[in-house]
């Protein structure tokens, strides 16, 4: 499981996103929860299970419904239940994530769609972009200065270039980069750097 795809599902049940659309379990048996399926019309007898973290060495919420076979994870679950795309469901737990003003996440997939690659590649393809940018956009966050945003637009830049390009192990790479100690760790130190230098000017010690 990819690093922030697993975060989601850490940070959101499926039990607190089923009580966001008022949808509450029937019973409880020991750790599980039953609940009359949201996916599927008609379940009178409850065929939903959610299941504890732990379960099948998952630690995230799983659920399965043994009616319309629907089951595993929540993104899976936003899918079945809005009858959106694989895509659009990741989207929604990611939705302020955009990875830069004019939308590159989208203008590459759209230009992806048009050309002959394989589906598999495509959505490697748009998570890493997803993954790539949700790490980015927090640490813009935290580090938010003109010099960062100045460096992240031509990096925004260079990655969809990579990504038009299919180069999966790059895009992979610079995730890697981004995640390891070696990658952002070392731009929030130039970032406190300088935030200590413009404290030291504003009190005229030279710097």
């Amino acid at each position: 499981m990819n690093y922030y795809v697993d975060k989601i599902l850490k940070e959101t049940t499926i039990t607190a996103f089923l009580e966001e659309r008022g949808i509450f379990p029937v019973r409880k048996s020991a750790d599980k929860l039953f609940y009359l399926c949201p996916v599927h019309s008609g379940d009178k007898v409850p065929s939903f299970v959610v299941y504890p973290v732990g379960t099948n060495g998952r630690d995230y919420q799983t659920y399965h419904c043994f009616g319309c076979h629907s089951g595993i994870n929540l993104i899976n679950l936003k899918r079945d239940l809005d009858h959106i795309s694989p895509r659009e469901a990741l989207k929604y737990f990611l939705k302020d994530i955009v990875i830069d003003q004019d939308g590159a996440i989208d203008s590459t997939i759209d230009s992806l769609n048009e050309e002959e690659i394989s589906m598999e590649d495509k959505k490697e393809i748009e998570f890493l972009l997803l993954q790539i940018n949700y790490v980015c956009k927090e640490h813009l966050e935290v580090c938010n200065d003109e010099e960062e945003k100045d460096f992240f637009n031509i990096f925004f830049k260079q990655v969809d270039k990579i990504a038009r390009s299919r180069n999966l192990e790059m895009m992979d790479g610079i995730l890697g980069t981004l995640v390891d100690k070696g990658g952002l760790a070392k731009r929030i130190d130039k970032f406190n750097e300088r935030q200590d230098k413009k404290d030291l000017s504003a009190l005229n010690w030279r710097v």
